[in-house]
């Protein structure tokens, strides 16, 4: 298998377009690679902190063997992490957007409240 400098078994550019799909299109994306290309994808991915999810996306398509082979005794661990993620999509911490609230602030006890009554 031809890798370039960093151990990457696949192009840059599948790399950016993994990074910017969701769960779906994660399988879809991987589903015409070989399954050791798949295994060696998934653990180079998990070994990398931005990818971590990914590499477990990709994981999951893989069986066991693949991926101790492709990650050695990690193989065995990241094989159970993906076989326990919730089947909700979670957001990757490089697409999480600010809540927006339009809900008013609390005031605080210190100021008065337009509601309250004036003593006199």
């Amino acid at each position: 298998m031809i890798t370039d400098d960093d151990g990457c078994p696949v192009p840059d550019e599948l790399i950016g377009r993994l990074y910017r799909s969701s769960q779906h299109d994660i399988n879809e994306l991987v589903s015409g690679l070989s399954s050791s290309r798949r295994g060696s994808l998934a653990a180079f991915c998990y070994g990398r902190a931005h990818l971590r999810d990914i590499g477990l996306a990709i994981a999951a398509t893989c069986d066991l063997e693949t991926l101790v082979v492709a990650g050695g005794r990690a193989g065995n661990f990241i094989f159970e992490q993906s076989r326990e993620l919730p089947n909700v999509e979670k957001a990757r911490s490089g697409s999480r957007q600010a809540k927006v609230s339009l809900a008013p602030v609390n005031m605080s006890p210190a100021e008065p409240s337009s509601n309250a009554v004036a003593a006199g």
